[in-house]
């Protein structure tokens, strides 16, 4: 009785050795594959977020509704950049756009250009146009780089002063996170300039608000007088053909690695 008790007993742990075998072999398989589910599951979940992020962007102003303007101009070291920047309104794509006239026309399309992401940052993904804190390309496409540009031999830096009404007097100055610039009041005016880093920002001048007042159908009393042209009055558009040319010696600002397509 004892051997057969014994002989049950081997035959039992032979038995429990064998399956154990076969559970370590289920888990390794197992494991791998429960952790490729996890990774594809996050993939997926990653997607339904930006997607997500984007159908429920903040609804604060500029919304889908909204039609609004803003006057820019541009100032390099010393004298305004007459060009502006081209039409991209035809191939507009987020709402945030000009027409080549000198205003950044701000009526979104989608929410993702709505509220805190109508930026300059929106505009110039838009025009296709080279924009950030250190680099600049002007609408001749000449790009201007802190790095390589002197204004009259000296280093220089990019700025934005933003009006944020046209009543206001004085700018609120940015000399960083330039692409994050809100577009948030209609009749807004934008300077952007590149000048020496001694340069005060009283010495840059404010834009030419003559056609946006035109533009936004301000009352009689309110209206510039606009270019006197046989007794009639009018807008003054800025140029678009003529290149901002500089005093700087030749290389001072590079051309553009990729041509404008205007």
């Amino acid at each position: 009785m004892a051997r057969s008790a014994a002989a049950k007993k081997v035959a039992k742990a032979a038995s429990t050795g064998a399956g154990g075998k076969g559970a370590g072999s289920e888990r390794k398989i197992l494991f791998p594959a429960a952790m490729t589910l996890v990774a594809l599951l996050g993939v997926v979940l990653i997607f339904v977020a930006r997607g997500q992020r984007s159908d429920l962007a903040p609804a604060g102003d500029p919304g889908t509704d909204d039609h609004w303007h803003t006057a820019y101009d541009i100032y390099v070291c010393d004298e305004l950049d007459p060009t502006v920047f081209a039409n991209d309104s035809e191939d507009d794509r987020t709402g945030i756009h000009t027409h080549g006239d000198g205003l950044i026309h701000i009526h979104p399309f989608v929410s993702t250009v709505t509220g805190q992401y109508a930026t300059l940052g929106a505009f110039f993904n838009e025009n296709q146009t080279a924009f950030d804190d250190d680099s600049f390309e002007l609408p001749n496409g000449n790009v201007v780089s802190e790095e390589d540009f002197t204004c009259a031999g000296e280093s220089t830096e990019i700025r934005v002063l933003k009006w944020n009404q046209l009543t206001a007097e004085k700018p609120v100055v940015f000399t960083e996170d330039l692409r994050d610039i809100r577009l948030n009041e209609d009749g807004q005016l934008v300077m952007f300039a590149i000048v020496a880093k001694g340069t005060d920002n009283s010495e840059i001048p404010r834009p030419d608000d003559s056609y946006l007042r035109e533009y936004l159908g301000l009352p009689q009393e309110q209206q510039p007088l606009g270019q006197d042209d046989g007794g009639e009055t009018g807008p003054i558009l800025p140029q678009t053909q003529e290149p901002f040319e500089t005093d700087e010696p030749a290389g001072q600002v590079p051309e553009s690695s990729e041509p404008n397509d205007d």
